[in-house]
């Protein structure tokens, strides 16, 4: 049985994404290194710092474990997207969970980017300087859209991987 072009498409869309998050976990743990070397130790985050910052603060903190951590995650992304060009079905189901753990992470990215900006801008005193008010409604509507474009491809993708074609086509393990 010859392989369905939804396989072959899929298959390297997986591959090509792991590849990327490999070379950006590289790219990243440079940038930051070189960062932390040029700026010394950060002093400590005032206590009236709103929440956001310090969820950015301890990310760029621990940017050494999640970049390693990404390029693991990655690997497997990436042997999974090998095998699954070879139909095989564990890397279906492997593909799958990825698909929908990457739906929920950028829905709850987009949730909090949204939810933090309008925390961020609607603490900004009346009459201070600051971003207009159709500002806020303008990066509300566009995280709404980035989100809607980063999550329809995954659904999709998480269709076909349930559909027939593609679950006849694998072989066993």
């Amino acid at each position: 049985m010859a392989r369905p072009t939804s396989v072959t498409v899929i298959g390297w869309i997986f591959v090509g994404l792991a590849l990327l998050m490999i070379l950006s976990a590289g790219m990243g743990l440079m940038a930051s290194t070189l960062m932390k070397q040029m700026a010394g130790d950060f002093p400590p985050l005032p206590a009236d710092v709103p929440w956001q910052f310090r969820v950015h603060r301890a990310l760029f903190d621990h940017f050494g474990l999640l970049t390693s951590l990404q390029v693991v995650f990655a690997t497997f992304v990436l042997i999974a997207g090998i095998q699954f060009l070879k139909c095989r079905a564990w890397a279906r189901t492997g593909l799958e969970v990825i698909s929908w753990l990457g739906l929920v992470f950028v829905v709850g990215f987009g949730i909090f980017w949204v939810a933090s900006l309008v925390n961020m801008t609607s603490s900004i005193p009346v009459g201070a300087p600051g971003p207009p008010p159709m500002f806020t409604v303008f990066m509300a509507i566009m995280g709404t859209v980035v989100l809607t474009a980063w999550a329809v491809p995954l659904i999709v993708i998480i269709n076909f991987l349930r559909g027939t074609a593609i679950r006849q086509a694998m072989t066993g393990p």
